[in-house]
């Protein structure tokens, strides 16, 4: 075989590895897509499912709840008793914790102004956020323990 035909062969070797290699690379890429695609929604298939055989489980709990009347509903009342303390319980923990986170932009802050350096916006705009979170939650706290001691008023009441 003459050489030129090799090079020629060799030409078209190159030509077509060029031409089709991102051929077969959107064969693969298309297939794991697909693939990942199949996997998703077997994922969410069970998901649902398991989703449905909760809200299923739910409802029935919902109706023996139903069922037992007057009892159930003390123990209920105990139960959100419980659980607004402890969302109140989470306000305050969230409370001092954005306190601190206060005290800590302020402190910074303080340093350096004494070093000469003018305070950062970022901080300007975290404590400004901090003190408008403060008197939020000091308000959503004062409203819960307020209402907790209302409740605890009625249940008293009614026991």
């Amino acid at each position: 075989m003459p050489e030129h035909m090799e090079a020629i062969y060799v030409a078209l070797i190159a030509l077509f590895g060029t031409m089709f290699s991102p051929l077969v690379l959107a064969y693969f890429v298309t297939r794991r897509r697909h693939a990942d695609k199949l996997e998703d929604y077997a994922r969410q298939d069970l998901v649902a499912a398991q989703a449905a055989a909760a809200a299923r489980l739910l409802l029935e709990a919902n109706e023996r709840v139903a069922a037992q009347g007057d009892v159930t509903n003390g123990k209920l009342e105990a139960i959100h008793t419980l659980v607004n303390s402890q969302m109140t319980a989470a306000l305050q923990a969230e409370l001092a914790a954005t306190v601190r986170e206060a005290a800590m932009i302020r402190e910074v802050s303080a340093m350096r102004a004494i070093n000469g350096l003018p305070p950062r916006g970022e901080a300007r705009i975290a404590l400004a956020s901090c003190d408008l979170r403060v008197a939020e939650l000091q308000d959503i706290i004062a409203d819960r323990l307020r209402r907790t001691e209302i409740a605890e008023q009625q249940m008293a009441a009614t026991t």
